[in-house]
C-alpha cells in the first residue's frame, strides 16, 4: 500500500502500546520504518475542547491532563485491538506550530486518509441505540457530517467504520471502492455547499484533496480569495465546464461577476449537473487565465428578452442536467469588444438544446472581480 513519506519524515504517526492504562507515542523514524509504510489506521473526528496537540503528544503526563486524552486513548486501543500498531490522529499528528509541516499536512491530507487501512469515524453527538435509518436516531444530525474537513475524510478511505459516542460501532462497515472523479466538477462542489468551517479559508483548503490539485494555505487571505485559487488550479488541470454552473445570492441579481464563484455555497443547486462535453466544439474546448482575465470559446446566441438589453447575450455551458438532459446557459454582458462579465449571477437557464448556440461560437474574455478584504480598523 502507498504511504505518504512525508507523514513518516514528519513523525506525523503515533505508535499504539497500550499497557499499565498508558499510550506511549513514538517517533516512527526510531524504529526504523522510514522505508517499510506500515499499516495504520486512521481517526476523523469534530475537533471539541482541549485536544490533545502534537506538543502534549511529546510529554503524555501533560497530554494526560487534557480531555481530549481520553479521545486518542480510546482511538489507539480500537486501533490496537484490531492489530494497528501506528494510528494518525490529526490533533496530535499536526505540528501546527511549523508553518511548512501545516502546509504539507494540509495538502496531503487527502493521501492520508485513502491510503489507511481503515478510517474510525467518531461521531461524539450519536448514540448506537437506534440504527442510522431509524428516525428516532441522531446519526444523520450530528456536526461531523456539517463540518468542512470531514467531506474528505468520508470520501477519501476505502474502509469506514463510524462509532458513537461511547465507541460503540454504528451499522456495518463502509467498504466501498468509488472513483469521484467520475462526478463533475459542479458535483463535488455541491456536496460542500452546505459545509462549515472555523476559519473561512478552509472552505477551500478542505476540498484541495477532492480534486487533485495543490496550493500553498495562506491563512488571512480570506475566503474568496482562497476559493478562488482553488477554482484557479482546479482549471489548469480539468476542462469541465461545469465549474462555472454556479448561482449567486438573489441579493446579487444586479451585480456583474466574473466566472468563478465567491464561494462553494453557490454551487448549492449544481448537484445535478454532469461534466461538460466540450468535443462539439473540437479544439477550442480549452480555456486559460490571462493578466487580463478568463479567455474561453463559448456558443452565444441572442435572448428573446429585449428588457435586458442589445449587450445581453446567452451562453452556453455544454453542461446537462442528469434530471431532464436540458443544457445549461446563463447571462453574459458585453462590456467592451472582445470583454464580457456574467449578468444575472443568480439564473442559470436550462435549454432543450444545444443546436441554435453553435452557430455562433465565439472567443472572448470574462474579467473575474478583484477580491478585497475590509479593513479590521
Amino acid at each position: 500500500m502507498p504511504y505518504p513519506q512525508s507523514c513518516l519524515t514528519l513523525a506525523f504517526v503515533v505508535s499504539i502500546t497500550l499497557s499499565h492504562a498508558s499510550l506511549e507515542y513514538e517517533n516512527p523514524q526510531t524504529r526504523g520504518v522510514l522505508r517499510r509504510y506500515p499499516r495504520y489506521a486512521i481517526l476523523s473526528h469534530t475537533w471539541e475542547k482541549e485536544e490533545v496537540t502534537f506538543q502534549d503528544i511529546q510529554n503524555l503526563q501533560t497530554a494526560r491532563l487534557k480531555a481530549g486524552y481520553v479521545k486518542v486513548w480510546n482511538a489507539c486501543a480500537r486501533a490496537r485491538n484490531y492489530d494497528f500498531e501506528w494510528i494518525w490522529i490529526d490533533s496530535c499528528c499536526i505540528n501546527k506550530e511549523s508553518s511548512a509541516e501545516l502546509s504539507e499536512a494540509i495538502n496531503s491530507m487527502y493521501q492520508y486518509y485513502e491510503d489507511a487501512a481503515v478510517c474510525y469515524v467518531y461521531l461524539c453527538d450519536v448514540s448506537a441505540e437506534y440504527h442510522p435509518r431509524n428516525p428516532k436516531s441522531t446519526f444523520k444530525d450530528s456536526r461531523w457530517f456539517k463540518r468542512g474537513w470531514t467531506l474528505q475524510e468520508l470520501l477519501a478511505p476505502w474502509n469506514v467504520v463510524f462509532l458513537d459516542k461511547d465507541w460503540v460501532r454504528i451499522g456495518p462497515e463502509v467498504f466501498e471502492g468509488r472513483d469521484i472523479n467520475t462526478y463533475s466538477v459542479a458535483q463535488r462542489m455541491s456536496w460542500a455547499a452546505e459545509r462549515e468551517t472555523t476559519r473561512a479559508e478552509d472552505q477551500a483548503y478542505s476540498l484541495m484533496g477532492i480534486f487533485g490539485v495543490s496550493m500553498p494555505p495562506i491563512y488571512g487571505e480570506g475566503g474568496a480569495k482562497a476559493f478562488m485559487r482553488l477554482q484557479q488550479e482546479i482549471i489548469k488541470i480539468s476542462d469541465d465546464r461545469s465549474i462555472f454552473a454556479w448561482v449567486a445570492a438573489s441579493s446579487e441579481h444586479d451585480e456583474n461577476r466574473g466566472l468563478l464563484a465567491k464561494s462553494p455555497y453557490e454551487f448549492r443547486m449544481s448537484g445535478e449537473v454532469k461534466a461538460s462535453k466540450s468535443d462539439c466544439i473540437g479544439d477550442r474546448s480549452s480555456y486559460s487565465f490571462g493578466n487580463n482575465g478568463l479567455r474561453i470559446h463559448l456558443p452565444l446566441e441572442t435572448t428573446d428578452d429585449s428588457s435586458r438589453g442589445d449587450d445581453v447575450f446567452l451562453a452556453s455551458l455544454l453542461c446537462q442536467s442528469e434530471r431532464d438532459g436540458s443544457f445549461l446557459s446563463f447571462y453574459l454582458r458585453k462590456t467592451s469588444r472582445h470583454q464580457y462579465a456574467r449578468c444575472y449571477p443568480d439564473q442559470l437557464v436550462f435549454r432543450p438544446t444545444l443546436q441554435p448556440a453553435l452557430k455562433n461560437i465565439q472567443e472572448l474574455i470574462v474579467r473575474e472581480n478583484r477580491v478585497t478584504r475590509m479593513s479590521r480598523f
